[in-house]
């Protein structure tokens, strides 16, 4: 058994040309410690919406790898990343999850701090510092911030800007997810919280492109579909049988941005067609004419972005950009877009962390049904999440066991034909940025696993 080091600390547990993936990857207490210094460090990660701290004052807490950062905007409207850690003795400088403030100041002995992260105030300074304290190299620290789409993301160390980052995903991105032709998002106020009992990494490549699992994992919620009332509104709200049969008017794929190089993304459950577009209009007709009239109208909207794509894809519905940001919902107009994180405690624990949000300009009547939709599907008390959390809680116990641990995980899904699939040339995949897969395939969780292995090695 090969031993983890800090110097190649991924030695012997990953092996992509196989598609095999040592227990250890999802277990190892020091291939966890380095992967908060390597990857999460690195990486560029999302913290928060503009419309969540919309005023000079607000902020919220959020989490970078197990870091406890401020996001907030200063009185000059700039948005600030600052770690919640006191410069003198590390005591949170912010106990709340979100609200307004002057400044942030120190419980501890009262030193405090600006919006910027400035050390404005120490108590007695001219008596026991004599006055000789250097404020302006105590300030908070700053983690660099972009944002993309209203989209804020922070990195300690980044090696490329977010837009080089994000790369091919940006064009996924702004058609169905930031939605800058509908006037963008808005995040209704508040987030879900709740344990999952295993490594975040199992969590964010199951939700970017592992189509593979729905109807074995969910199949009571395909069964409650089939035999509820279609007047009802939690059946009327959720994919309904009809468009499980029109499904096949679709072209259903997977995009993987970042293939072979650099930071991995993908979208799952590419949609090409109109089958899913005639879906949202069927729903939006219990709604009443002002939600059909949005429906016409945002698919008017996309055409003109998507008018150069071969296969004119109407959506996809969930995704992950690297390394813990994962997004659901975006596969129909009446479904609110959930934003989650997945923060790491622990090697066998994951905190998810999810908002909702809802496109702009959509009539009132669509963003309450599209918020009781993500609430009624990818909830901790919902239709579908609980199913994940059974399986996760039982392969998070398999993980700790010693015989357990002696059986790789498999990703060799369709690992022959990667270079040229079968069916490929019936995809009408052209105009498409990235790597097209199959609707079930391991390639973006094979190009995942290549990429956090790239990090991983770095001393």
């Amino acid at each position: 058994m090969a031993i983890v080091t800090a110097s190649d600390p991924v030695a012997g547990l990953v092996d992509l040309e196989r598609g095999y993936i040592d227990n250890r990857v999802f277990a190892d207490a020091e291939v966890y410690r380095l992967e908060l210094e390597r990857v999460f460090a690195r990486s560029w990660l999302f913290v928060g919406h503009e419309t969540m701290v919309p005023e000079p004052g607000n902020y919220l807490v959020n989490f970078m790898g197990e870091d406890a950062v401020i996001v907030v905007r200063d009185q000059a409207g700039k948005v600030h990343v600052l770690l919640n850690k006191c410069r003198h003795r590390g005591n949170k400088v912010c106990l709340f999850d979100r609200g307004t403030s002057r400044n942030f100041t120190c419980s501890y002995h009262g030193w405090s701090y600006g919006l910027d992260g400035s050390l404005i105030g120490v108590p007695m300074l001219d008596d026991v510092y004599y006055g000789r304290l250097d404020k302006a190299s105590h300030g908070l620290a700053e983690a660099k911030v972009a944002t993309y789409g209203g989209l804020i993301f922070a990195c300690w160390e980044p090696d490329e800007s977010l837009d080089e980052f994000l790369g091919d995903m940006r064009w996924y991105l702004d058609r169905f997810l930031t939605v800058p032709h509908l006037g963008g998002l808005e995040v209704l106020p508040g987030r879900e919280r709740y344990l999952m009992p295993v490594n975040w990494k199992l969590l964010a490549e199951n939700f970017g492109s592992d189509e593979y699992h729905f109807p074995v994992t969910h199949a009571s919620v395909l069964k409650l579909l089939a035999a509820g009332n279609q007047d009802d509104q939690r059946i009327a709200s959720a994919p309904s049988v009809q468009q499980q049969a029109q499904a096949e008017k679709d072209i259903a794929l997977g995009a993987v941005a970042g293939y072979s190089r650099g930071a991995v993304h993908a979208a799952g459950e590419l949609k090409l067609g109109v089958a899913s577009y005639h879906q949202d209009l069927s729903q939006a007709e219990r709604l009443g004419p002002e939600a059909v009239e949005w429906v016409k109208e945002r698919h008017r909207r996309l055409g003109e972005l998507i008018k150069d794509c071969e296969g004119q894809p109407y959506s996809y519905h969930n995704g992950n950009i690297f390394p813990n940001f994962s997004t659901i919902g975006t596969g129909s107009a009446l479904y609110g877009r959930g934003l989650i994180s997945w923060h790491p405690k622990g090697p066998y624990r994951t905190e998810v962390w999810q908002w909702c949000a809802l496109e702009k300009d959509a009539p009132m009547v669509v963003k309450k049904h599209a918020a009781f939709v993500l609430m009624e599907r990818q909830s901790g008390g919902g239709l579908v999440a609980p199913d994940d959390y059974e399986n996760f809680h039982r392969i998070g116990d398999n993980l700790k066991t010693p015989i357990s641990q002696r059986y790789a995980f498999n990703y060799s899904m369709g690992i022959d034909v990667e270079d040229g699939y079968p069916d490929q040339g019936q995809w009408q995949a052209g105009g498409l940025p990235g790597y097209i897969t199959p609707e079930i395939s391991e390639v973006a969780q094979r190009q995942f696993y290549r990429h956090w292995c790239e990090l991983m090695r770095r001393g």
